[in-house]
């Protein structure tokens, strides 16, 4: 593939990028694979600086030509689940996540008020409170992570609005700070591990939220 024209230029000029292009995609329209039958990749974070391939045990590296790939708990059971689009058959994938459930986790939602509806660009900064240390000179250590609302995912992909934090085994929130695209800041207290809330914003109230009674029928393919 020749490089795009950085400058303005004619047909002429440009014709080597022209020609590659059409080629290009005579070959996808030929069945061609547009990533070269890469398979796909799957990185798991170890907790340190480096991360691990679990590509093929995962079971999601197939050979699909993808294109997006976005995240939500479908089936609301605490995990997160997977959506993916290709070009080629077949277009759409859904990756139940059936892995163990022996940690916890939390989810929040955001409505901006004086901000955007959606509150895009809100930053959730979850305070986990550790135990108690047996020295009572020493202070409560506490665990933090940290989530920004986006809108859009990856490419022509869209994640769920819902913020999902993974807790680990033993889990206690302490807090969740959120910064709100207007600039202001604002702390919500009360929430506990394994639920969902809504954060209003200037509301300083974490309403607890039900996922909706129904049967989710799935079956494998």
């Amino acid at each position: 593939m020749s490089r795009s024209p950085t400058q303005q230029a004619s047909a002429g000029q440009a014709a080597d990028y022209l020609d590659a292009f059409r080629t290009v995609y005579d070959l996808v329209a030929q069945g061609r694979s547009w990533s070269g039958g890469e398979r796909h990749g799957v990185f798991l974070n170890t907790g340190g600086t480096r991360f691990s391939n679990i590509s093929g045990t995962s079971g999601l590296d197939f050979m699909d030509d993808g294109r997006g790939v976005a995240y939500v708990d479908w089936d609301h059971d605490g995990d997160v689940d997977l959506w993916m689009s290709n070009r080629s058959g077949p277009q759409l994938r859904f990756l139940r996540n059936d892995t163990s459930r022996e940690n916890h986790f939390l989810a929040v939602r955001l409505e901006g008020r004086t901000c955007n509806r959606d509150a895009i660009g809100a930053r959730a900064e979850l305070v986990l409170r550790s135990a108690a240390p047996s020295n009572q000179n020493s202070k409560i250590k506490t665990q933090k992570f940290v989530k920004t609302l986006h809108a859009g995912h990856g490419y022509l992909a869209q994640s769920s609005k819902w913020l999902h934090f993974g807790l680990g085994v033993q889990a206690e929130v302490d807090r969740v700070d959120v910064r709100w695209p207007g600039g202001t800041e604002e702390t919500f207290r009360g929430l506990q591990a394994g639920d969902r809330y809504t954060l209003v914003e200037g509301s300083g109230v974490a309403e607890p939220w039900l996922p909706p009674e129904r049967a989710v029928e799935l079956t494998a393919s």
